[in-house]
């Protein structure tokens, strides 16, 4: 009776994280088929018109940006970053879940140093009024905000890929 409330939690956890994941995905297509058209766009401006688009390089740049941090850790729940399978399609089940599982602590290290050193950053930039020197004078905390957002999703979902690789370990026996 007592561990049925933690497995319901565990369940909303996993779908909140989920659905999260899955918007934020979501807005980096958006961001990723706007961008596609912006730069037709300007493309189709700068050749047939002779009136180029200047500020699209500009957006199109912090929309990388974005994209990146936002799909990461939708990606990693998936499975599908990149992976050289030379070495590890030679190893047994086990023995790739236990690479997995060291290499998925390394990438929660990394995802948590993007959160820390994201926040930090992001604050001294908004404390100093930090400009990017570009067309549009955008305010650089407000391009530096999704590396600690994307940061933490990332160490979060490195973490649950731990549990997931070792089951046994998760359930605690």
């Amino acid at each position: 009776m007592t561990t049925m409330p933690m497995v319901s939690r565990k369940g909303k956890l996993h779908r909140f994280l989920d659905l999260l994941n899955s918007v934020m995905a979501g807005i980096a297509a958006t961001m990723m088929i706007f961008m596609m058209l912006a730069i037709s766009c300007s493309v189709i401006m700068r050749y047939l018109f002779n009136r180029p688009v200047a500020w699209i390089v500009e957006i199109s740049s912090y929309l990388m940006l974005y994209i990146t941090f936002l799909g990461t850790a939708w990606l990693l729940r998936r499975e599908g970053h990149v992976e050289i399978d030379l070495f590890t399609s030679q190893l047994s089940p086990r023995q790739r879940a236990v690479l997995r599982s060291v290499t998925s602590v390394g990438g929660a290290a990394v995802g948590f140093v993007l959160a820390w050193k994201g926040v930090l950053i992001t604050i001294d930039y908004f404390r100093r009024g930090v400009m990017a020197m570009d067309i549009l004078n955008t305010p650089q905390y407000l391009l530096m905000a999704i590396i600690p957002v994307g940061g933490f999703l990332l160490m979060i979902e490195f973490i649950l890929r731990i549990f997931r690789l070792n089951p046994p370990f998760s359930k605690g026996g």
